[in-house]
């Protein structure tokens, strides 16, 4: 805190100087001359001042965060990822689904989210009339080895 109030102090009486001299100088062939050596003397007050203060400063330790301590947050963040993507699939499968004319009860999508961040989708259980071309509908857009569950039986 001292340096601080050193630094304003410092500051202070260059300005006060600034504006003695100046006055003093008014109207005299110095003035320009005298003005720019104050403005000069000025920032140098300035500069040493917060150069003076950047010394000091401390950055903390970052060995101190330990990586582990955030693992719970990862694993809520993927957890909640892995349902807003099967929500959005479901969704997309529900529009495409009922653009042929098929109406279907419930749809269950099966996401995993490995390590590397890569999404797969498990598996898709759907409950509907019309299963087989549902099941058509659906391997089409995710994929022919996505297995499909008939969700009535």
């Amino acid at each position: 805190m001292s340096d601080i109030t050193s630094a304003v102090r410092s500051i202070c009486v260059v300005t006060a100087c600034i504006f003695i001299i100046s006055s003093i100088t008014e109207g005299t062939r110095l003035r320009r001359q005298a003005g720019f050596i104050l403005k000069f003397i000025f920032a140098i007050a300035v500069v040493s001042s917060f150069v003076g203060g950047i010394k000091n400063i401390e950055l903390p330790d970052i060995s101190l965060f330990e990586s582990g301590d955030y693992c719970f947050s990862t694993d809520s963040f993927d957890s909640a990822v892995a349902q807003q993507t099967a929500a959005n699939i479901t969704d997309v499968l529900r529009s495409q689904l009922s653009s042929v004319g098929i109406a279907a009860e419930k749809i269950d999508v099966d996401v995993n989210i490995s390590k590397e961040s890569g999404i797969s989708i498990n598996r898709v259980i759907i409950r509907t009339a019309e299963f087989e071309r549902a099941a058509e509908i659906i391997r089409s857009s995710l994929g022919q080895e996505t297995e499909v569950i008939n969700g009535n039986s």
